[in-house]
């Protein structure tokens, strides 16, 4: 879970409301674990397939740019690897049950 900015010690954190185990739980593996290895972005609903698409490839089109990843490389700040067919990133250190990626959906998926 993230730690509050030394700076803003009165800005609550998301896991400062979940009242429960089980809603920092879906804070945790739903939001903080896949942000530490990804970025999403999200499109309005009924977007043309199309669209989603050509936003894909554009994405990864730049990771294949011989001058981003030089930038990128002195930086070591973003990886040169996309996976276009992964939706959920796999984490080896957790193993989450059945039930709870359920109500992650429940929670997450509109």
């Amino acid at each position: 879970m993230p730690k509050k900015h030394p700076e803003l010690p009165n800005v609550p954190l998301a896991g400062d409301y979940a009242k429960t185990d089980e809603g920092r739980r879906l804070l945790k593996h739903g939001i903080y674990d896949t942000a530490i290895i990804t970025r999403p972005y999200f499109v309005a609903p009924g977007t043309p397939k199309s669209r989603v698409q050509l936003l894909r490839k554009a994405f990864a089109d730049v990771l294949k740019d011989p001058e981003l990843l030089a930038e990128a490389k002195k930086a070591s700040s973003i990886s040169n690897t996309f996976r276009e067919k992964r939706r959920m990133p796999s984490f080896r250190a957790c193993q989450i049950e059945p039930a709870f990626i359920a109500k992650m959906k429940q929670v997450l998926v509109p």
